[in-house]
């Protein structure tokens, strides 16, 4: 019995950490770049680039990445309601969604195509969230409280650079 919980154990000191980098580094497999239309100007007879919206042409999959955002947006407005009612279960029910969640991962395409900023707010909505994780597992609600706003702030930051026209996420309060 005790070879069985050891060997069990240090199997998730192996696989998480390992986890963790693969969901990081990525697998490596580039995706081609998607080829812009072309128009044609009917007053230099020249072919012209077609506008695009710069902020989101790396996202190779936006139905899917809208779907995902919406529902991190509808996990995050339950967390406000269950921290403020000190529904602990739900909580820990709701913040291990929200670990699981990933802008990055979302978007569908190779890390290394991704702009190094939306990266960077990744990682810091990752970080945010497992703060906010451990203060809900301590059930302390200010902490959870404070935590939360993190998680929040991080969202800001991401909206304000890619995607300004929903730059704030104030609707939490």
């Amino acid at each position: 019995m005790f070879d069985f919980v050891f060997g069990d154990m240090c199997m998730k000191r192996f696989v998480i950490p390992v986890l963790v980098v693969m969901c990081m580094v990525g697998c490596g497999k580039k995706e081609p770049k998607p080829l812009q239309s072309k128009a044609v100007s009917v007053e230099k007879k020249q072919p012209e680039m077609a506008p695009q919206e710069e902020h989101l042409e790396f996202i190779r999959n936006e139905k899917g990445f809208i779907v995902h955002m919406k529902d991190i947006k509808v996990l995050m407005k339950h967390l406000s309601t269950s921290i403020t009612q000190q529904d602990w279960e739900a909580i820990k029910r709701d913040t291990k969604k929200l670990k699981k969640a990933s802008p990055v991962v979302f978007t569908g395409a190779n890390k290394n195509d991704l702009p190094a900023e939306f990266v960077s707010l990744d990682i810091k909505f990752h970080l945010s969230a497992q703060e906010l994780i451990g203060a809900c597992q301590a059930k302390n609600k200010d902490k959870a409280t404070a935590a939360f706003f993190k998680v929040v702030n991080s969202c800001d930051e991401c909206h304000a650079k890619f995607n300004p026209k929903e730059a704030s996420t104030s609707w939490f309060q």
